[in-house]
């Protein structure tokens, strides 16, 4: 969900929110709603002539219907009744929209047939809204993201072209996929660990980090070799300062009993075990939550961000369930949420520190 519909016409935001000091409750849902990235129609930006001409309301009611044909979402004010909001919601409803209304229960039999969610206050139905379209943005981001991914697992970059990619961000923190697609260690080829890179870039999406994913099969593994081109792009944002923590995406196989297992390094012991403690304690809801020592196949790379760079690097070995989000939309959202929260907030202290 990308765009939203809102309609009424103008009232008091005393309708809606009894203590607030706006004066109109489009203004606020305007602003909160924009502020997450989502497009809003107002159909009042689209005034036409007021003039009863036959001509003219046809006008106008075409183009309201037109604006929410090209809208995912409509929010209803019911707060007072209204020939015309009545129709869209109508419309909009037999259009496949979302709707979502707020209004004074009890609702009519009308409403609740042609609304998905039904609120009496305005601040729920912003945050259902911005819920709704976090999560389903998230999750058609990463099946395309995938989907496009897939075309070249197993194809080395074209010609002048790195196999990775690499998306910047605004917090500190650098969240890697080098098994997004093949690669090669000791001579042996390697399948991918499917949805890694998905999760890497929908991550990006979701808290504004940085994130590099491999987009092409890698002749020489990242994790197992530090001249590699997406190690060497890994080194030169971390000496620009843009870097304070990395995280690295892998996979886990379908025998694995743990959810997600945590493997750390960094130059301070102390200030890794609390990263890890904080990570562990946001993924608590799910299944089970491994610590263990960095493994053989990793090693090599955090040992590099670590002790080169002298930057806390964690490893993530993500179980295959929480890695579908087709099949398992919902555990793939549990994770991404999850980790997003710990992104997010330890992203905002490292930029408090550093200022």
């Amino acid at each position: 969900m990308s765009s939203i519909y809102i309609t009424h016409e103008v009232v008091e935001m005393s309708d809606l929110m009894p203590m607030a000091p706006q004066p109109d409750w489009r203004t606020l849902a305007i602003s909160k709603l924009q502020k997450y990235g989502l497009r809003i129609v107002n159909p009042i930006d689209w005034a036409m002539p007021t003039s009863v001409e036959i001509d003219n309301v046809e006008k106008r009611v075409r183009r309201a219907l037109d604006l929410i044909d090209q809208c995912d979402a409509v929010l209803a004010n019911l707060h007072r009744s209204n020939y015309g909001t009545a129709m869209e919601i109508f419309y909009a409803h037999r259009r496949g929209k979302m709707v979502t209304v707020v209004g004074p229960a009890p609702f009519s039999p009308w409403v609740l047939t042609h609304s998905q969610k039904r609120f009496s206050d305005l601040s729920p139905a912003l945050d259902f809204l911005i819920e709704e379209s976090l999560q389903t943005d998230i999750l058609n981001w990463a099946l395309q993201f995938e989907s496009g991914l897939s075309s070249h697992y197993e194809e080395y970059p074209p010609a002048g072209e790195q196999d990775f990619q690499f998306f910047g961000g605004e917090l500190p923190i650098l969240v890697l996929a080098p098994h997004a697609s093949t690669y090669f260690r000791d001579g042996e080829f390697l399948e991918p660990d499917f949805f890694t890179g998905a999760m890497a870039s929908s991550l990006h999406r979701s808290t504004r980090c940085h994130s590099a994913v491999s987009t092409y099969c890698s002749p020489a593994d990242p994790c197992f070799y530090t001249q590699t081109p997406l190690v060497r792009a890994v080194a030169d944002i971390v000496k620009s300062g843009q870097v304070g923590l990395v995280l690295i995406v892998l996979g886990l196989n379908w025998h694995e009993a743990s959810a997600v297992l945590l493997e750390g390094m960094g130059p301070d012991r102390v200030e890794t075990e609390e990263l890890l403690s904080r990570l562990r304690s946001k993924l608590s809801n799910l299944d089970q939550v491994g610590l263990r020592e960095p493994a053989d196949d990793v090693k090599t790379l955090m040992k590099f961000i670590s002790q080169t760079m002298s930057v806390p690097v964690i490893s993530m070995r993500v179980h295959r369930r929480f890695r579908m989000p087709r099949l398992q939309p919902e555990a793939f959202m549990q994770m991404n949420n999850a980790i997003s929260q710990f992104i997010i907030e330890t992203g905002t202290e490292l930029v408090r520190s550093a200022s």
